[in-house]
């Protein structure tokens, strides 16, 4: 049954030789940092070496970016456990979680922050969501409705991905498929909280029944990031020693707009 538009929302109409390690560089990109520099709080779960659950807190720039890294499961979306069924504020590193091909593999790293309507990313517009409505994508793709936030990139099956790609499936972004009927932009008007999982490499995570990528930052290229800004970003994953610990892309990413220049 689909839910309706919550009162929080409104809809839109409209090189160094060495890899970047998390080690002295991770405390030189916390340095004390220009008042001037917008920054934000970001809440970090994972698993260490040894196994052992850790909790911290950053605080880094709020920068696109790094947002679109955690800004990507509404609080309250719905995945499934060893032990059933489980909202994404529930989980925790260690827990077992049902990816897109049915199998169930261990959460190295938990990510939440929590956007403020009034005070965007550095370099970016006001945030929105997206609203998946029941069956959007699908007979129960999702169920129930699917919040996803802007970092989000569902799990997409075309004939055009393999003559773009060579690939039969490609992580698209969440907000390429709004059309206004099933689904939804919405612009927040209070303060909430998103998340974002890790695995060994990059997942399709089911997430009311729809695949969602897990983390990956992709390419350092495409990141834009560079020097102190590269290093202080990977310090946010202090479950991976260099960037390349993070592997290489399984699944490709595109644009929507990649395959309708197909059509």
């Amino acid at each position: 049954m689909n839910q309706p538009l919550s009162a929080s929302f409104s809809q839109v109409t409209h090189h160094n030789s060495r890899p970047a390690s998390l080690r002295q560089d991770a405390l030189d990109a916390f340095a004390p940092l220009p008042p001037e520099l917008p920054m934000r709080k970001y809440e970090i779960m994972y698993l260490d070496r040894d196994g052992q659950l850790r909790d911290i807190r950053r605080t880094a720039r709020a920068h696109t970016v790094y947002e679109q890294a955690f800004c990507v499961l509404k609080q309250g979306a719905l995945v499934t456990s060893e032990n059933g069924i489980i909202a994404v504020e529930d989980v925790l590193p260690g827990d077992k979680l049902r990816l897109g091909d049915g199998s169930f593999e261990t959460v190295q790293w938990r990510g939440c922050i929590t956007i403020q309507p009034n005070r965007p990313a550095e370099n970016s517009p006001l945030p929105t969501l997206t609203r998946l409505t029941a069956d959007a994508m699908g007979y129960n793709r999702p169920s129930p409705d699917l919040v996803l936030g802007y970092g989000a990139r569902i799990l997409h099956r075309a004939a055009g991905i393999r003559r773009v790609s060579g690939s039969d499936a490609a992580f698209i972004p969440a907000s390429d498929f709004v059309d206004g009927n099933n689904v939804l932009s919405l612009r927040p008007t209070t303060p909430f909280a998103v998340y974002q999982f890790g695995f060994e490499k990059q997942q399709s995570l089911e997430v009311n029944g729809v695949e969602i990528e897990t983390l990956h930052p992709g390419t350092a290229f495409n990141l834009g990031l560079r020097g102190a800004a590269l290093r202080a970003y990977l310090a946010l994953f202090p479950h991976k020693q260099s960037f390349e610990d993070f592997g290489m892309l399984d699944c490709p990413r595109l644009r929507l707009r990649d395959l309708e220049l197909l059509e």
